[in-house]
């Protein structure tokens, strides 16, 4: 299952959902028989579950998917007709996220100051288009980028503002109480959005969003409405994926346990605003978006493993 475990650390949780439909789509291509298929996805779904759970571009793609099979299949639809349907999906949910950036790219630029002093973290390709925008449009820019560690993303995130040409510092994710105030602006991207409005993103976020509010420094947390996630009310309450201890310079050999959470949720109250493609979102407004989304509060849909459950059922009378 190493070709899943991988998916919990692909830098971008945009990226992640790419290459994980990518491996959804290759089962879907192989498959030989209706049950081969359907057998198929709901392993691979449940694999990818596990390996990122905290991704909201995933769950909700993937559900979705899961159900318009399921459906597929009730309806007595053939294996060809299934394999077109999902590749069709996939293509246009790949698309309505690229368009999603695009859009909160220009939103956000536009919110940013003519000489802003940016600390980020981990690494977002929002808030590389965010950025990028804003330099298109003649505004100065100056950047810290944390380390990010476990991982160190944020190198990754440091040379990719770099080649945009503007000064970057990277620093220690201890220094960010000390770094703080001189900066002007936090801006972070996400895995997910809670429906209660808090930020689940990569592992120090939180720190950084409590010494913001300290410093009265504001937060903008950029993420596409595809990012809302409506499997849980509480953010709180999200399975946050533990990395290898090999993370942190371990051997195994020590003598002691090692805790290395990829992610952590950043409560509403210390996230000033929302970069989406549909604006600039106070996170206290997530329910009324899916609401919007989705026709109805709370959503009317299954839960990812419920929605596996279902299609499993299905499988079995085939």
């Amino acid at each position: 299952m190493e070709r899943y475990s991988r998916i919990a650390y692909v830098t971008g949780s945009t990226e992640a959902a790419s290459d994980a439909l990518g491996l959804l789509l290759n089962v879907v291509d192989s498959a030989g028989s209706l049950r081969e298929l359907c057998l198929r996805i709901t392993r691979t779904a449940h694999e990818i579950y596990r390996a990122r759970p905290t991704s909201a571009m995933i769950i909700n793609t993937l559900r979705d998917i899961l159900m318009q099979v399921n459906a597929l299949i009730n309806e007595g639809s053939k294996l060809p007709e299934i394999k077109d349907t999902i590749h069709g999906f996939i293509k246009s949910k790949l698309r309505e996220a690229e368009e999603a950036t695009r859009q909160l790219a220009s939103i956000g630029a536009r919110r940013l100051r003519e000489r802003e002093v940016v600390l980020t973290h981990s690494y977002s390709r929002s808030v590389v288009e965010i950025i990028k925008e804003a330099l298109r449009l003649g505004k100065e820019i100056e950047a810290y980028v944390t380390e990010s560690r476990p991982g160190g993303e944020g190198l990754k995130m440091a040379t990719t503002l770099r080649e945009l040409g503007i000064p970057v510092t990277v620093i220690v994710d201890s220094a960010v109480r000390y770094i703080m105030p001189n900066i002007t602006r936090v801006l972070v991207g996400a895995e997910a959005i809670a429906a209660n409005g808090a930020v689940i993103g990569k592992v120090g976020t939180s720190n950084i969003a409590l010494a913001a509010k300290e410093a009265r420094v504001r937060v903008f947390v950029a993420a596409g409405t595809y990012k809302f996630s409506v499997e849980t009310v509480f953010g709180e309450l999200v399975e946050i994926p533990q990395g290898d201890p090999v993370l942190l310079g371990l051997t195994g050999r020590e003598k002691f346990k090692a805790y290395v959470p990829l992610m952590d949720v950043t409560p509403p109250e210390y996230v000033d605003a929302l970069i989406t493609e549909r604006g600039i979102l106070a996170p206290q407004m997530v329910p009324i978006i899916l609401k919007d989304i989705y026709g109805s509060w709370p959503p009317r849909l299954p839960e990812i493993r419920d929605a596996i459950r279902m299609l499993e059922a299905t499988c079995s009378r085939i």
